[in-house]
């Protein structure tokens, strides 16, 4: 899964700058994406401590995937 500090710096840079900044919301959608980051960043550093990586968990990392897409489209639509 990589190490959190390579892979969450990379992931971060890449989704914050998705965000249109053209629309009046742009705050609020780069707020609550840096909060899911954190969320994630988290996540992987339990993870990353873990002997065994189990199905749950590799969901839960799955999971954001959606969460961004979220809010990637939910920025947009404001």
């Amino acid at each position: 899964m990589g190490r959190p500090f390579e892979v969450l710096p990379f992931l971060s840079g890449k989704l914050l700058s998705r965000i249109p900044k053209s629309n009046g919301s742009y705050g609020d959608a780069r707020m609550q994406m840096e909060r899911v980051l954190k969320e994630l960043e988290a996540l992987y550093k339990q993870i990353s401590l873990s002997d065994i990586v189990d199905e749950k968990q590799i969901e839960e990392v799955l999971a954001y995937k959606q969460k961004f897409a979220e809010l990637l489209v939910f920025g947009e639509d404001l």
